[in-house]
């Protein structure tokens, strides 16, 4: 659970589109990985990485970014896993204190974020972007100064969406916190205060939206879609095409109130694409790395 529980291997750049002053750095990082599972390790990097090449709209802007990976490795295999979110209860002492169930929610998963970022600083100085793969197959993953993912089924779509929080500023467009069948009452209605993420909003006034020039077609009215029963996840399916971009209504851990641009995109659901408003902040973000 400290850092003797491991020690700081070498870094390799795996990906080199240039020098580091002039790119977009991608940091990896391990932790649950034992001395004897350093392959694994590689690999899953390697498969986390090739997963965002191919997502839109990283695959036209992969040459203005460099993956590194450094090599971490623990006294012991996974994270804890506490029995107060329905959790095995167990531990394992690994070098950046991996654990589940943070806020109450056993997918919620964290490392020791100024530990991690300080690890990665000190082997690549120009890092932009960390990401520390947790050596377990239980779901989680979470946003922050550090990124993390397990390594459950979808790893690879959970890193991505957390890089959507931790690198590009994005919110959580999904319309709860625990979960929609969790049976949460304190999701109904989002607060009257305008969030600060670029892809959520309170408001459904076509001129001061934050994705306005985006609109699909304004004059078809906003919002695209409401909730008719604030105390539960809307059921409804979409009215509109895929990619259509409007106001739907169910967003930023609420029911009613927070609006997202489109029905489904990769910060809603993970598996799904990133919506155009998305896709639009990570080219902005990343434009000055291209060559």
């Amino acid at each position: 659970m400290t850092a003797q529980d491991g020690q700081v291997g070498k870094r390799f750049r795996i990906v080199n589109n240039g020098p580091d002053t002039a790119r977009y750095n991608i940091v990896f990082l391990g932790d649950g990985y034992r001395a004897n599972q350093l392959e694994k390790y590689r690999q899953d990097v390697k498969a986390v990485a090739d997963g965002l090449k191919a997502t839109p709209p990283f695959d036209k802007l992969w040459p203005g970014i460099n993956v590194h990976r450094i090599e971490v490795t623990s006294t012991d295999a996974g994270a804890d896993d506490p029995v107060a979110c329905g959790g095995s209860g167990a531990t394992a002492r690994t070098f950046f204190d991996a654990s589940f169930c943070n806020n109450g929610v056993r997918r919620l998963l964290v490392v020791d974020s100024v530990r991690a970022m300080s690890v990665a600083r000190a082997k690549v100085p120009q890092a932009h972007f960390v990401l520390c793969i947790v050596n377990s197959i239980i779901y989680g993953g979470a946003g922050g100064a550090v990124a993390t993912t397990s390594m459950a089924a979808g790893a690879i779509h959970i890193a991505v969406h957390e890089m959507g929080h931790s690198a590009f500023g994005l919110a959580d467009e999904y319309e709860y916190y625990r979960g929609c069948g969790s049976g949460e009452t304190d999701r109904n209605q989002h607060p009257p205060v305008e969030p600060l993420e670029p892809n959520v909003t309170t408001r459904t006034a076509a001129a001061t939206m934050k994705w306005a020039a985006q609109l699909t077609k304004a004059a078809d009215g906003l919002p695209t879609t409401a909730n008719a029963n604030c105390a539960q996840c809307d059921p409804q399916a979409s009215p509109r095409p895929a990619g259509y971009v409007g106001a739907f209504e169910g967003a930023h851990y609420h029911h009613c109130g927070a609006f997202r641009p489109a029905f489904n995109c990769k910060m809603r659901t993970i598996s799904a694409g990133f919506c155009a408003v998305c896709q639009q902040v990570i080219r902005d973000t990343l434009a000055p790395f291209q060559p």
